[in-house]
C-alpha cells in the first residue's frame, strides 16, 4: 500500500468519526431525555400498581373478568417483541432477537407476533415469521397517548378470547452500557403480593365497577413503562456504540499515520540511496 492510498484510507476513516461523533452527541441528547421519562414515570407506576393490588384484594369471589384468568378454549398465545427503527445500537436487537426465536421454536403453543420496531419485524420476517400487527416509529414521540392505541388493540383481541396469554418481550433497562432482555406476562394479569395488601380505603360505587375502569388504565401505565424501558435501553446502548466506533477510529488513525510515516521515510530513504549510487556510478 503506498502513500497515496493510506492518506485516502486516513481521509475516509475520518469522515466516518465525524458521523460517530455527531451520532453520539445525539445519542446522548435522546438518552438523557429517555431516562428521565423513565425515572420520572416509576412512581406513577409503582402508585397505579399499589392501587390494583388494593382493589384486587378486595374484589369478591363472585367477580368475574377474562382479564385476570386465561381463557379455557384459547390455544394460542400473544407475543409482543420490541426492537428498535434504527441500527447502530449495539447488541440491543440481536440479544433480543435470538431469544425471541428460541422462544418461537419451543412455545407449545401457536404464537401470533406484534411488532414494534422495524428491526424485529424485517428479522422475523427474514426468518418466515409474520407479524400479525406491526407499529413504527412508536419511539420518535413516545407518550402515553400513543400507547393507548396499541393497547386498546391487545385487550381487544384478548378479551375476543383469541388467547390464552400476551407476552411481552423488551429489553429492561439496567445501566448505561447495559441491558437485560425481559419476557412479560401482561395478560392475563397477575398482582404478586395482593395478599399482604392492607387497604384503608372506602371504594365508591364498588370495587367491581373501579376494576373495570381501572383496568384498561393500568395495562396502557405498564405497557408504557415497558417502552420507556426499551427507549432508554436502546439510546445508552447506541451512544455507547458510537463512543467506542469514536476511540475505534482513533485507534486506526494512529496506527495508519504510522505505517504512512514509515512508507514515506522507506521511500525518502530509497531515492536518496539511489542518488547516492548514481553520483558515485557518475564519479
Amino acid at each position: 500500500m503506498n502513500t497515496r492510498e493510506i492518506r485516502k484510507r486516513i481521509a475516509s476513516i475520518k469522515k466516518t468519526q465525524q458521523i460517530t461523533k455527531a451520532m453520539k452527541m445525539v445519542a446522548a441528547v435522546r438518552y438523557r431525555k429517555a431516562h428521565q421519562n423513565l425515572i420520572s414515570n416509576r412512581p406513577y407506576k409503582l402508585d397505579m400498581e399499589m392501587l390494583m393490588k388494593d382493589l384486587v384484594s378486595k374484589k369478591p369471589d363472585s367477580y368475574n373478568n377474562v382479564c385476570f384468568t386465561a381463557p379455557e378454549k384459547a390455544e394460542k398465545e400473544m407475543l409482543v417483541v420490541i426492537t428498535s427503527d434504527k441500527g447502530l445500537c449495539g447488541s440491543f436487537n440481536s440479544t433480543l432477537l435470538k431469544g425471541c426465536l428460541k422462544y418461537l421454536k419451543t412455545c407449545p403453543n401457536p404464537v401470533d407476533i406484534i411488532t414494534v420496531g422495524k428491526k424485529g419485524r424485517d428479522y422475523l420476517t427474514h426468518r418466515g415469521f409474520k407479524s400479525l400487527r406491526h407499529y413504527s416509529a412508536v419511539m420518535n414521540n413516545l407518550n402515553y397517548a400513543g400507547v393507548v392505541g396499541i393497547i386498546n388493540d391487545i385487550l381487544r383481541d384478548y378479551k375476543a378470547k383469541k388467547y390464552r396469554s400476551v407476552n411481552v418481550l423488551f429489553n429492561e433497562f439496567k445501566i448505561v452500557t447495559q441491558a437485560k432482555t425481559k419476557n412479560f406476562l401482561l395478560l392475563p394479569v397477575s398482582i404478586d403480593g395482593v395478599s399482604g395488601v392492607k387497604s384503608e380505603f372506602i371504594f365508591e360505587p364498588n370495587v367491581e365497577t373501579l376494576l373495570e375502569r381501572l383496568l384498561p388504565k393500568y395495562l396502557g401505565v405498564v405497557f408504557y413503562g415497558i417502552l420507556l424501558e426499551s427507549n432508554a435501553s436502546e439510546q445508552g446502548l447506541r451512544m455507547t456504540s458510537m463512543e467506542q466506533a469514536t476511540t475505534n477510529a482513533d485507534d486506526i488513525i494512529k496506527k495508519l499515520t504510522l505505517v504512512y510515516n514509515q512508507t514515506r521515510q522507506a521511500s525518502i530513504t530509497k531515492e536518496l540511496s539511489d542518488l547516492v549510487g548514481g553520483a558515485a556510478a557518475v564519479s
